[in-house]
C-alpha cells in the first residue's frame, strides 16, 4: 500500500489555520468574549449617560473616543496578541511541537496558517466589540438628535479588522523568537508602540508602529471634525488630510516583515520545551 501524500504547501496552510481555529474554540474563548461584550455594552451606555447629563458633547465625539482609545489601541491588540501567543507558544509550552515538526510539512505554513486562524479571529471578535460598543452609545438617544450614525461604527470595526492581522502577525514573531512572549508583547504595545505613535517625532518612525497607520486610517474613514481629530491623534495640532499618507501600506510592510522574522525564527530555531508565560 502506498503511503498517503504529503500535504503541499497551501493545503498545509489552510490545514493549519483550521486547526488552529478549533484550539481557540476550546480555549473558553467564546465565553469570554460574551462576558467581555457585554462589559463593553456597559461601559459605553455608563459613559453616554454621564456626558450626555453633564456636557454637550455628541454621540460620535464620544463614541470615536471610547472607540479608538479603548476599543482600537487596548482591546484589540491584547486579545489578538494573546490569542496569537497562546497559538504558537503553546505547541512549545506542552511539547506538541515535536510531533508537528517530525511530520513531512513547512514550517512555515504551520506559522502562516497560525496567523490567518488568528487574524480571522481577532477581526471578528475587535469588530464585535466595535458594533457593541456603538449600540451602547446609541441607546443614549440624547447624544443623537439626529439618529445613531451607524457608519461610525463600520469604520472602527473596519479599523479593528485591519488592526487584528497586525497584531497577529506580532504576535508570531515574538512567540517564535522569545521565551517569554507575552512580556515582550507588553513591552510592545503599552510600552514602545504607545510612546512612538503618539509624540510629535518624524513621521516616517511612526508609521513602523500599529498605531500611527491605523490612526491615520481611521482619521480618513470618520472624516473628523478638527476638535475630535486632536483629542484622537494630540500629537498633531493641526490636522490636513495630507497627513493620511497610505497607512494600509504601511500596516502592510509591518505585517510582511513581522512574519518574514516570525518565519525565518521558526524555521530554524531547535526548540526545547518552554515554560508557560
Amino acid at each position: 500500500m502506498n503511503a498517503p501524500r504529503p500535504l503541499g504547501f497551501v493545503a498545509t496552510v489552510v490545514e493549519s489555520a483550521r486547526q488552529t481555529a478549533l484550539r481557540l474554540r476550546h480555549n473558553r474563548v467564546w465565553t469570554l468574549v460574551l462576558i467581555g461584550a457585554a462589559a463593553l455594552y456597559g461601559i459605553a451606555w455608563l459613559v453616554g449617560y454621564q456626558v450626555g447629563r453633564r456636557t454637550t458633547d455628541n454621540g460620535v465625539i464620544v463614541y470615536c473616543n471610547l472607540a479608538w482609545w479603548l476599543q482600537a489601541t487596548v482591546v484589540t491588540p491584547w486579545l489578538t496578541l494573546y490569542l496569537g501567543v497562546q497559538a504558537l507558544h503553546g505547541g512549545l509550552e506542552d511539547r506538541t511541537f515535536q510531533y508537528l515538526f517530525l511530520r513531512p510539512v513547512s514550517r512555515v505554513a504551520l506559522l502562516l496558517g497560525n496567523w490567518i486562524a488568528v487574524s480571522l479571529v481577532g477581526a471578528a471578535v475587535g469588530g464585535l466589540g466595535a458594533v457593541v460598543l456603538f449600540v451602547g452609545m446609541a441607546d443614549n438617544a440624547e447624544l443623537w438628535p439626529d439618529g445613531a450614525e451607524w457608519g461610525y461604527a463600520g469604520a472602527f470595526a473596519g479599523a479593528c479588522a485591519i488592526a487584528a492581522t497586525a497584531y497577529a502577525a506580532a504576535a508570531m514573531a515574538f512567540s517564535a523568537w522569545f521565551r517569554r512572549p507575552l512580556v515582550w508583547a507588553a513591552f510592545f504595545v503599552v510600552g514602545l508602540q504607545q510612546v512612538v505613535a503618539n509624540l510629535p517625532i518624524s513621521a516616517g518612525l511612526r508609521s513602523a508602529t500599529i498605531t500611527d497607520p491605523l490612526r491615520r486610517f481611521v482619521l480618513d474613514a470618520i472624516e473628523p471634525t478638527q476638535r475630535l481629530a486632536n483629542s484622537l491623534w494630540p500629537a498633531e495640532a493641526t490636522f490636513d488630510l495630507e497627513l493620511i499618507g497610505s497607512p494600509l501600506l504601511d500596516l502592510g510592510w509591518f505585517v510582511f516583515v513581522a512574519l518574514a522574522i516570525a518565519s525565518w525564527v521558526y524555521a530554524r530555531t531547535e526548540y526545547d520545551a518552554r515554560a508557560r508565560d
